[in-house]
């Protein structure tokens, strides 16, 4: 009894850590009759549990290996998101005399931009006409009662089901999103 509660103690330690310690046991000679069933047993349930710690040890180490990569990326892409914002920008600001053959490339480089955040899984989400939500919002305005998001500032992105950056949004108008 005393011996499963020391298992357990150490069991409830190990698991918080990414170490594995493996027990060694002296090499005997087994021979037909010197083995109890009570014994096979025991070292087939021994066994079975290392087989189970091991397989969810790869489980853990599979997911943080998955965490610490999105973590990565959504950090990259962050820095990238005021480059993107910049394109925004420009095409809100183009003068009304232009040349058609330099707003092409950079409508292109545009295109190519937002093709390699798509393929990083990054999107743009629409928040105009929704209901304010401050996990994807950030209000910087009012025009009025309500809680419809009336005006978009700063285009918010997410990676996933990760808010990368909130949408800059104005609020106001009726309390019914838009259909």
């Amino acid at each position: 009894m005393a011996k499963k509660t020391e298992d357990q103690q150490s069991e409830a330690q190990n698991q918080s850590t990414t170490e594995v310690h493996v027990e060694a046991r002296s090499e005997q000679t087994i021979t037909p009759g010197t083995v109890s069933n009570d014994q096979v047993a025991e070292l087939t349930a021994d066994l079975q549990r290392l087989q189970a710690e091991f397989i969810n040890y790869k489980r853990r180490a599979d997911a943080e290996r998955a965490d610490l990569a999105n973590f990565a990326t959504a950090r990259v892409v962050r820095e990238f998101l005021a480059v993107r914002d910049s394109f925004d920008q420009e095409q809100a600001h183009r003068p009304a005399k232009f040349d058609a053959a330099w707003a092409a490339s950079i409508d292109a480089i545009r295109a190519q931009f937002d093709k390699a955040l798509s393929n990083l899984g990054v999107e743009r989400f629409e928040s105009v006409g929704q209901s304010f939500d401050p996990h994807r919002h950030e209000a910087v305005a009012s025009d009025g009662a309500g809680d419809t998001v009336t005006k978009e500032l700063q285009a918010g992105y997410k990676l996933g089901d990760t808010i990368l950056r909130p949408a800059m949004v104005e609020v106001g108008g009726s309390s019914e999103p838009a259909a």
